[in-house]
Order: C-alpha cells, then structure tokens, then sequence
C-alpha cells in the first residue's frame, strides 16, 4: 500500500485548474474581503479608534416577524419610550465623554513619552561624551604609570 502523497502532482492539478478558469493574482486581495471590526485584538490605537467611532447605542432595533406581534411591540414600545430614552442618551452621552477622554488620555501619554524620549537621548548623549573623556583620561594615566614603573 503506498501511502505516499505526490505534492508535485496536486501543485500541477491546481495549476491547471487555474489556467483553466483565467484566473490571476491581482483579482483578489486581502483587503478586498470584507469584514467587521470588533473591539477585541489589534492594538490600543485600534481600540481606541473602535471606541470613538462605535460609541452610539440606538435606542430601538427594527422588529421583523409576524406582524402582529410586531404591532404589538411598536404599541409596548411607544408607552415605553419615557423610560427607555432618557437612559439610552445618558449612555450616549457617557460613552462620548468616555471616548473622548480615552483618546485625550492616550494623546497625552504619547507626548509624554515622546518627551521623554527626547529627553533620554539627550541624556544618553551627554553620557557618552563623559564616558569617552573618562576612557581618554584613563588611557593617559594608564600610559604615565606604565612610562612610570618602566
């Protein structure tokens, strides 16, 4: 029994299948394929961006279905509407500010690091002038107690 696979023969199968349908390479990327942005993954700044743009929250959903039912629903809805409202747009209200805050707060951080970072270069540069004058000096010391002892 051979159990051994032919990957030269698969790789000619599909690219003769491919030939055969006129397919190329620029006909479909990556980035051609659509998909939905969530909060999880990516980095803070992906976050950050998720949360300014998806703050929102709408009050109500469309209602699909029987429609009696639905009838039903729009008449709770509407005797409801006092008490759903107002705490939807406290909500909305609450994720802008947060939002808002969130992004000054990681703007803030960035120019502080940026700050500090100039700063340490700085620093590091001034360090490594006195480290070679400190290796100099030690150099011309080492070379008067070697002419010294001689």
């Amino acid at each position: 029994m051979d159990n051994s696979i032919n990957i030269e023969q698969i790789m000619a199968d599909i690219r003769r299948e491919i030939k055969e349908k006129g397919l190329t390479s620029d006909m479909l990327s990556f980035d051609d394929i659509p998909y939905k942005k969530t909060a999880q993954g990516g980095s803070p700044a992906e976050a950050i961006d998720y949360v300014t743009s998806h703050y929102y929250v709408q009050p109500y959903q469309e209602f699909k279905g029987n429609p009696v039912k639905v009838f039903f629903k729009k008449a709770l809805r509407k005797i409801m509407r006092f008490y759903v409202d107002p705490i939807v747009m406290e909500q909305n209200d609450f994720n802008a500010n947060t939002a808002i805050a969130v992004k000054a707060i990681s703007e803030d951080k960035s120019k502080d690091m940026c700050n500090r970072v100039e700063t340490l270069e700085i620093v590091n540069k001034e360090l490594a002038k006195r480290l070679e004058k400190l290796e100099r000096e030690n150099a011309e010391l080492r070379s008067m107690i070697t002419k010294e002892q001689a």
